[in-house]
């Protein structure tokens, strides 16, 4: 049994994930380049009248895809992208999202009313994930070392790399373990509603860190994991309320030519 806790918004200034120890910081803020503009960091006030925090990510002109748990915190809120802001308008809650559901239907849809207009978005996963699968994760979390976890908020987008540890029932589990990936990142609070890519699509959205009960306190270190909601499994409900502006989407290797 493990103790998990969500990675939900954050009463701080932006900040992002733990990094492995042996690589500078600037590859982290430099491969997170390729994943803007559309990771959009969110900004608003929350149900208990408090700042918050959190990350999505854009897939259409008019709706950005979150975790379930940071929508659900949302009471007044915008998006944004460099120094461009929208205002969130409607909020879709995913119809079998639960509290306390870590991972399982942690997702939401943010509607832009005004249009994000970005030009690129990424297009969805439609299954194929497996264990070992190189992935990509990004998010406007804490960030620190993965041996001290997080302890810096400095309001940058970083990214970085994992690898599938196993699939369960509507999650991807990724594990931090310094090494196991060439540029190994772990979420941290903040992170929340931010991507993971498989193969250039978008096949999670972040949504907690977990460890082996009995472990000490969850700082995002090596040997944690985490949890991120598996978009394939949700396509049907996404396209009912994005419809056809999914199919303006790509991969990030087209975003990249």
């Amino acid at each position: 049994m493990r103790a998990i806790v969500l990675l939900a918004c954050l009463c701080l200034p932006a900040v992002a994930g733990t990094i492995d120890d042996r690589h500078p910081d600037s590859r982290y803020l430099e491969y997170a380049s390729g994943f803007a503009p559309y990771t959009l960091r969110i900004e608003g006030v929350n149900t208990h009248d408090k700042a918050m925090i959190a990350t999505a990510v854009a897939i259409s002109d008019h709706y950005a895809l979150t975790a379930g748990h940071v929508a659900k915190e949302l009471s007044i809120g915008f998006v944004s992208s460099g120094t461009t802001s929208w205002r969130i308008g409607r909020v879709h809650m995913h119809p079998e999202y639960r509290d306390g559901g870590m991972g399982v239907a942690d997702l939401a849809l943010l509607e832009v009313p005004a249009g994000l207009a970005l030009g690129f978005y990424p297009r969805l996963c439609d299954g194929g994930e497996s264990e070992g699968g190189l992935v990509s994760i990004a998010g406007y979390g804490l960030t620190g070392t993965l041996t001290e976890g997080y302890t810096v908020q400095d309001g940058r987008l970083r990214a970085g790399t994992n690898t599938i540890h196993r699939l369960d029932p509507g999650v991807i589990v990724c594990l931090a373990a310094n090494g196991s990936s060439p540029l190994e990142y772990c979420i941290a609070p903040g992170c929340s509603g931010g991507p993971l890519f498989l193969g250039g699509r978008l096949a999670g959205i972040n949504s907690y860190t977990s460890r082996d009960k009995g472990g000490p306190s969850l700082k995002s270190r090596a040997g944690e994991e985490s949890g991120h909601c598996r978009v394939s499994e949700h396509l049907a409900w996404i396209r009912e309320i994005v419809g056809d502006e999914l199919d303006g989407g790509g991969s990030m290797a087209e975003w990249k030519r």
